[in-house]
């Protein structure tokens, strides 16, 4: 049975990522070694306590794609030391994308609306409108960044793909937080690889922040049984 959030964790959340976007605008990348982590560590520490209810698959690999997004988180802390660091980070974020999208899709509808498959194609568009855009600016990284995009539109058009399958709440909340997460991929792809975008630690760790935690909220109320 799914056990209604506590009300505090949000405040506690959202206050540790806005501690982290204001020591990452002040340029206090020190103290960031502590505050970024927290971001998914608590976030881990909430699922894991609170999903038991959940089917053991969904809950075990939603644990691991939290995981490896908060190894995403540190590697990519250290990037401007090495290249490799960035690489890591990258690879960590396309496996917790595919588990996400793994995870999505058990729940998919099998015969959706034509609305989806629109969307769905308005995503690929976009990706690929995204990826050529980015591309001159890539070099060696053009193929893993390709692997990264088409990692996250698979998560995010299985996010999708779960509408009427799944209670009302659990498909906004998670639809929700995977464009938010092609949000804030995309921010960071332009302002890493093709002109700064201002204020963008704001926007990347803002969006990236409420990607996690409204995926997170929606596979918690994923068991319940009103449906859209």
């Amino acid at each position: 049975m799914y056990r209604k959030s506590p009300r505090y964790f949000k405040y506690v959340f959202f206050g540790i990522v806005l501690s982290d976007i204001v020591l990452g605008h002040l340029g206090l990348t020190e103290f960031r070694v502590i505050s970024k982590p927290l971001i998914l560590i608590s976030l881990l520490v909430y699922f894991l306590r609170l999903g038991t209810h959940l089917e053991k698959r969904t809950y075990v690999l939603s644990g691991c794609a939290l995981i490896l997004s908060l190894f995403g988180d540190v590697f990519l802390l250290f990037e401007a030391y090495s290249s490799l660091y960035f690489v890591l980070g990258l690879t960590s974020f396309l496996l917790a994308h595919l588990l996400y999208g793994f995870i999505f899709s058990k729940k998919r509808n099998k015969r959706p609306p034509i609305i989806l498959y629109v969307i769905a194609l308005l995503l690929f568009i976009y990706g690929t409108l995204l990826f050529l855009y980015l591309k001159p600016s890539l070099g060696t990284l053009a193929y893993p960044v390709l692997a990264y995009v088409l990692a996250i539109l698979f998560m995010a058009i299985s996010a999708l793909a779960r509408f009427r399958n799944v209670n009302a709440h659990s498909f906004l909340w998670v639809g929700m937080g995977a464009l938010c997460f092609v949000c804030s991929d995309s921010i960071l792809a332009i302002d890493m690889f093709k002109k700064q975008i201002p204020f963008a630690s704001l926007w990347i760790m803002g969006s990236y922040a409420l990607a996690q935690y409204l995926i997170v909220e929606g596979l918690l109320k994923q068991s319940t049984v009103l449906k859209i």
